[in-house]
């Protein structure tokens, strides 16, 4: 009995002693991107329409002044602004000093959605920072 307890002590001890902890820092220039890169917004009614939020994220340290991402509607969308959606922003969002995230805040036009609409947010690059190539799209689906 002493000699397994013996083993199983001397086992958790090396189990243990060989785990090591890693710190995860990103390490490479700062960029930014959509979050998420797809929703579902529901259109709601006339009198309580469908709202969604999306980010746009910093990815890196945040900065010490504002940051200014330009963004367009893809000519592949289907929904146009003005008739199905309205944009709390236009062309351009902002993340504020010492922040991680802006926000654009999409509402349905319920009365002018008889049938699904899709909405494709492109982040442009010119802005002050780069944009992450594999989430500079959204696409909204309004139904």
């Amino acid at each position: 009995m002493k000699k397994i307890t013996y083993i199983t002590l001397l086992f958790a001890t090396i189990l243990f002693a060989s785990c090591e902890k890693y710190k995860v820092e990103y390490d490479q220039a700062p960029q930014v991107e959509f979050k998420p890169i797809t929703v579902t917004l529901a259109k709601g009614t006339t009198t309580t329409p469908g709202r969604t939020t999306v980010l746009v994220q910093l990815i890196g340290p945040h900065q010490s002044s504002d940051i200014s991402v330009p963004y367009t509607i893809d000519a592949a969308s289907t929904a146009v602004a003005g008739t199905h959606f309205t944009a709390s922003t236009t062309g351009t969002v902002t993340i504020p000093a010492g922040s991680s995230t802006g926000s654009i805040v999409i509402t349905a036009m319920p009365e002018n959605v008889p049938s699904a609409r899709r909405l494709i947010l492109v982040l442009s690059d010119g802005g002050t920072l780069p944009v992450s190539p594999n989430y500079r799209r959204s696409t909204i689906t309004i139904q």
